[in-house]
């Protein structure tokens, strides 16, 4: 679930919350001692399923790069050896891991290593079909069979490492998910339903749906090294920020720039000279509230 991503981003919030005002509003049963070790955890174990997840990514491809010479060698052999064995299945095919009267390759990865073992041992037996030229020897096919089993027990490790720690990740966010509905619980004890404090811990006032009010007095200084820093008064109900850039000339209009929680930002790699439109857009969990008026200014030199 990327979006584990927003997910850690809001408890990384509730941390926030908990060194903030824990202390203040006398929290027992989730406190930042209880809540931080149980939050790291859960994050940690994400990581690392990601990077499990990222290795069986790269183990397919590994296997993928494996696989064209092994079937174009099998293709060859079962071309060559006709001339022996005849163009039709027959029970001498057979020691070759032709069976159920085909000639047909096996499509799969462990069908393709099953097949390589038996080339080399019937090379082995049959050395006079063998056909050094070409390379088709009973010595090729271990080569090509070797690397092939390779790619294929790494996919199957990854595969398995992956949904171990997939598993694993998603214990430690259940037990996360239970210390945030505790918090929550907690803080319908100590705080009135339309307490703005509730934004220190989540997006949403319970007892004030509404969305925010509009962010007024936008303040946007241009710094040398293609800085901006951006600061406005908090807006009401507000538990995030969205801030928009235009640059003249270049955008054709508004794009995303930061999200930010606190009444400030900082943009950079901002053209040196260019003209900057900005607007800052206030958010909750109910919604978006109105954007500010549109500030420009130019950026330093």
């Amino acid at each position: 679930m990327n979006d584990y991503e927003t997910y850690f981003k809001n408890g990384e919030k509730i941390l926030r919350g908990l060194t903030s005002l824990g202390a203040a509003l006398n929290l027992r049963y989730v406190t930042k001692a209880i809540y931080e070790p149980v939050f790291l955890d859960a994050k940690n174990k994400a990581a690392a399923f990601d990077t499990a997840r990222q290795g069986k990514a790269g183990a397919y491809i590994a296997l993928r790069a494996q696989r064209g010479e092994p079937a174009e060698f099998l293709r060859s052999v079962r071309n060559h050896l006709t001339g022996p064995l005849g163009d039709t299945w027959s029970a001498q095919w057979a020691p070759l891991g032709f069976i159920n009267g085909s000639l047909k390759l096996p499509r799969t990865d462990a069908g393709r290593c099953q097949m390589l073992a038996k080339v080399q041992a019937y090379f082995g037996d049959h050395p006079e079909h063998e056909n050094a030229a070409e390379d088709y020897t009973a010595a090729q096919a271990e080569a090509l069979c070797g690397p092939l089993t390779a790619a294929v027990n790494t996919v199957d490790d990854c595969k398995f490492d992956a949904r171990a720690k997939r598993d694993v990740r998603d214990a430690a966010i259940k037990l996360l998910d239970k210390k945030i509905s505790s918090l929550r619980k907690e803080l319908e004890n100590v705080l009135d339903p339309a307490d703005p404090r509730w934004l220190k811990f989540f997006d949403r006032i319970p007892g004030d749906p509404r969305v925010p009010e509009r962010v007024e007095e936008v303040t946007a200084t241009a710094l040398p090294g293609g800085v901006i820093t951006v600061d406005w008064p908090e807006a009401p109900r507000a538990a995030r920020y969205r801030v928009l850039k235009q640059v003249v000339g270049t955008d054709t209009d508004f794009v995303l720039a930061a999200t930010v929680d606190d009444s400030e930002a900082e943009l950079t790699g901002v053209p040196a000279g260019a003209t900057v439109k900005l607007q800052i857009v206030p958010v909750n969990g109910t919604g978006t509230g109105a954007a500010s008026e549109v500030i420009t200014l130019q950026a330093a030199a």
